[in-house]
């Protein structure tokens, strides 16, 4: 009997686009761009103000980043830099079961746990609350997860939340592209599960924190997680028509 197949890896695309969107070749540079050294620059100085008006907290010098720590070449007009220089990093705390509540109240908020509040397609699935947070994201905060199920990833779409230690919260608090950093972490997983440590794998702060990050012009950030999207929609679409 003669059969037609097709060869069709979806997952493996998803990563190959994420590859070339992370290296500088998924679209062209434009000479017209502020570079990203100069995205840097007013980085540091916004992030200067924000200390200084104690919004967030002096953290410890990260290292400079090494020649052999970059694993690949990308455009002159990008620049490679540490991840915690671009973030505001959120560590989750644990609050007693015994506190949790099954239904909203009027001043609760929602209880993140853990990766189970992550589905497969990001969504955020909320089934408890507190009414006593101690460590509160916000809206469009990039969430990861980081212990037990390394790297479930999704954006708050909740004016606000408690996260457990099980969560880490990166607040975009410079304005880079949301949409671009989340496809970084997306592209990144493999590498923070590789990471991670001890029978309940799980990764720490410094795993964030240290972690590499290849930083396009704030224009390109754009039309890189524009095209990613426009891709990724292509994909689905040729998925649902080979079911």
């Amino acid at each position: 009997m003669k059969t037609n197949t097709l060869d069709f890896d979806a997952q493996a695309l998803r990563e190959k686009i994420l590859d070339l969107a992370m290296r500088g070749k998924l679209v062209p540079q434009d000479p017209n761009d502020e570079p990203a050294s100069v995205l840097l620059e007013k980085i540091k100085a916004e992030k200067e103000q924000l200390i200084k008006i104690k919004k967030i907290k002096k953290s410890k010098p990260l290292p400079e980043i090494t020649d052999d720590e970059k694993p690949f070449e990308i455009p002159d007009s990008w620049e490679w830099v540490r991840l915690g220089e671009l973030t505001n990093l959120i560590s989750g705390r644990d609050i007693p079961k015994k506190l949790h509540l099954n239904k909203p109240t009027k001043n609760s908020i929602p209880y993140i746990t853990g990766a189970s509040n992550i589905s497969d397609n990001g969504e955020i699935l909320i089934s408890e609350w507190v009414n006593n947070p101690s460590v509160i994201v916000k809206d469009s905060t990039l969430l990861l997860s980081v212990k037990g199920t390394i790297g479930k990833i999704a954006v708050l779409n909740l004016p606000e939340a408690h996260i457990a230690r099980q969560i880490m919260g990166l607040e975009n608090i410079y304005n880079l592209n949301l949409e671009f950093q989340k496809y970084f972490l997306e592209n990144y997983v493999e590498e923070l599960r590789s990471k991670a440590k001890s029978m309940i794998p799980g990764i720490s702060r410094d795993d964030m924190l240290l972690a590499i990050i290849p930083l396009p012009p704030l224009s390109e950030q754009s039309r890189i997680a524009a095209k990613i999207a426009q891709l990724f929609a292509l994909l689905r679409k040729v998925e649902s028509l080979l079911k």
